[in-house]
């Protein structure tokens, strides 16, 4: 991902081709916060204009700034709205929901639940989980004005931080009150203020009781909040320009008002995906008990199941990108980065994070995002040495640091009815490219650009006196020269339309019938030492869900002409380039190896599905060689 982030001094900057770029935006001068609001975990939603993590004094009750489902929590770590339940199964019914316990209401109440001539009441539990981790002080619960009678005469307060928990999953509560029996109707139970995620509220008496309020009390600002969109759509698919949004560091004072600080100990992290659909995640049943074997299922058929039948939730990486990297804004000020996603798409979400103190925190009072209508209905690209259109294994090998002579083959579709079309093309290159010839139509025939552009980077080539307008199948290429120093590079292209609207990527695909590799990636080809002799991995495509079929992938190398032992590492990397797994790191001699990797991270988690490269490394006493091997995993 090309990100290039900046901070500006004031005032969210709209793209200078305003005829033919938009702008959504949220907070300030745009929708509610509250109104796309997905995710809302310890975030103020009550001012329109700003979001910030909830803040409170004592007189505060905290459940009033909580987003309530009306379910009971199935994933206690992952932070979200808040939800409150029983454990007399009935929460969600209509006319007993245990929402009545949190809205603020002291004449709503349980009713007559609880009031079953002759049932023991002991035993009753009440569970609350706010969604995310309070500074709190206080707990207090009631019932009616006009049911004082009816209170609770013994009970057991325990609490949680939201950090703590079991191996299963579930929060570890601490007990901070137990009383054996009470004459006071309004029961408060108060402790030194802590964070606070879980309460856990434990009837001990078997008399009948209703329950009004349960309320939280704490003071200072939530140290984590969540915010995290709904699927947003947009109008029609369009590319994506830049995210910007404006941060402001602030304080609390003693009595409560908030003034702008630099030395604030807060900050907000956000970040972006798009799609193409409605359904940015895939969901898995388990169909098989005994060896944990999944089929994909639908949201809707998930939701209805079991707990033991629910499989993997996944991200769709089909349809939907990646989510963009982290843009991290520690100080006061305004935020833009390049939203360089695929396109053109009209769905996309984003999700906001804000750490602080009890005393600082970060606010966020707009969020914008530029977009335009696409210059095509869609765009491949495929790279392949000039010289040598199929290669082997269709995959693009270089020597590592040379000069290489490549070409770049672009398949347009302008629609029908055609969209505006283009007239420029956009190469980023490991290395400062030199150009060298420029083709269009089918067949390809030669065409003298208005001017060509290169720089350390990338390559632009504009012909406007040649744009492409109409028709499908429209055929490019762009012939150049450049070098390459990692061991596996993406050539990312866009198409540029010098009228205004946002450039569009170009997608990997068959751009041309006489080049084999429908791919925009070039790898590093082998040493010719000799000395590794072979590498490859078998299978191709891993599946590591545990159903003993194709769950680990077989490195398998053969090393000659090395008489001592010599480093030799084998890791795993995604296409970016990062480090995913070592997967061998041995001093080894001439012969042949084999190695195994069972889809998982440095950590032990299972990678996303998608592909990822394994480097063998060997190093003799005069250079280090390598060869590389694609590794595709899905489940």
């Amino acid at each position: 991902m090309r990100v290039c982030w900046f901070l500006l001094a004031a005032g969210i900057a709209l793209s200078a081709h305003a005829q033919t770029t938009e702008t959504w935006i949220i907070g300030r001068g745009g929708d509610d916060w509250g109104i796309h609001a997905d995710v809302a975990a310890g975030v103020d939603l009550t001012k329109p204009g700003i979001l910030s993590p909830a803040a409170f004094s004592l007189e505060d009750n905290v459940t009033q700034a909580v987003q309530w489902e009306d379910a009971s929590t199935e994933d206690f770590i992952a932070d979200g709205n808040g939800h409150i339940w029983d454990n007399a199964a009935l929460a969600g019914s209509a006319e007993n929901s245990s929402f009545t316990l949190i809205d603020g209401d002291p004449n709503t109440s349980t009713g007559d639940r609880f009031k079953t001539f002759g049932v023991n009441q002991e035993g009753r539990i009440f569970f609350m989980d706010l969604g995310t981790s309070f500074p709190a002080s206080s707990i207090i619960f009631y019932p009616r004005d006009e049911a004082k009678d009816d209170f609770i005469r013994s009970y057991q307060i325990a609490v949680s931080d939201g950090r703590s928990y079991s191996q299963a999953g579930s929060p570890l509560y601490d007990v901070v009150r137990q009383v054996q029996l009470t004459r006071d109707w309004r029961a408060q139970v108060d402790f030194p203020t802590q964070l606070l995620r879980f309460v856990r509220l434990r009837v001990l008496s078997a008399n009948a009781f209703e329950l009004a309020e349960i309320e939280v009390h704490g003071e200072g600002f939530v140290p984590k909040g969540t915010y995290q969109s709904r699927l947003i759509k947009l109008p029609t698919v369009v590319n994506y320009g830049k995210l910007s949004f404006r941060a402001k560091k602030v304080r609390r004072q003693a009595d409560g008002s908030l003034v702008m600080d630099p030395e604030a100990e807060a900050r907000v992290a956000v970040r972006l995906h798009n799609g193409q659909d409605e359904t940015p995640l895939r969901y898995f049943k388990i169909v098989d008990e005994r060896t944990g074997r999944e089929e994909e299922t639908t949201p809707s058929e998930y939701a209805g199941l079991s707990g033991k039948f629910k499989g993997s939730v996944l991200e769709d990486l089909v349809n939907w990108s990646t989510w963009t990297e982290t843009i991290l804004a520690d100080s006061t000020g305004l935020y833009s980065i390049d939203l360089d996603l695929p396109g053109p798409r009209e769905y996309f979400q984003f999700h906001m994070q804000f750490t602080g103190i009890a005393s600082d925190a970060m606010q966020v009072d707009s969020l914008a995002i530029t977009y335009s209508k696409p210059v095509a209905a869609g765009a491949v690209g495929e790279v392949a040495i000039l010289e040598d259109p199929n290669p082997a294994q269709g995959r693009t090998s270089v020597p590592a640091g040379v000069d290489t002579l490549l070409s770049y083959d672009i398949r347009a579709d302008l629609g029908s009815p055609p969209f505006p079309g283009f007239d420029g093309v956009r190469i980023f290159t490991p290395s400062k490219p030199e150009f060298v010839g420029f083709q269009m139509g089918n067949p390809l025939v030669d065409v003298e650009p208005d001017s060509v552009r290169a720089e350390d980077g990338e390559l632009r080539v504009y012909f406007p006196q040649n744009r492409v307008v109409s028709g499908r199948d429209q055929r490019l290429r762009v012939i150049f020269r450049t070098r390459s120093f990692l061991f596996t590079t993406m050539l990312e292209g866009q198409l540029i339309d010098s009228g205004g609207r946002l450039p569009q990527n170009i997608a990997e695909g068959d751009a041309n019938e006489e080049v084999t590799t429908n791919s925009l990636r070039v790898f590093f080809s082998g040493g010719d030492s000799g000395i590794i002799n072979a590498f490859d991995v078998t299978p191709g495509l891993i599946s590591p869900n545990g159903d003993g079929i194709n769950d680990e992938g077989l490195f398998s190398s053969s090393i000659l002409r090395l008489v001592e032992a010599v480093d030799f590492r084998l890791a795993v990397y995604d296409l970016s380039g990062r480090f995913v797994r070592q997967v061998a790191n041995a001093t080894r001699a001439a012969g042949l190896f084999e190695d195994t990797w069972d889809g998982r991270d440095e950590t032990g988690k299972l990678v996303l599905p998608g592909v990822y490269v394994a480097r063998l490394s060997v190093m003799t006493g005069r250079q280090e060689l390598t060869q590389a091997q694609v590794v595709h995993v899905a489940y």
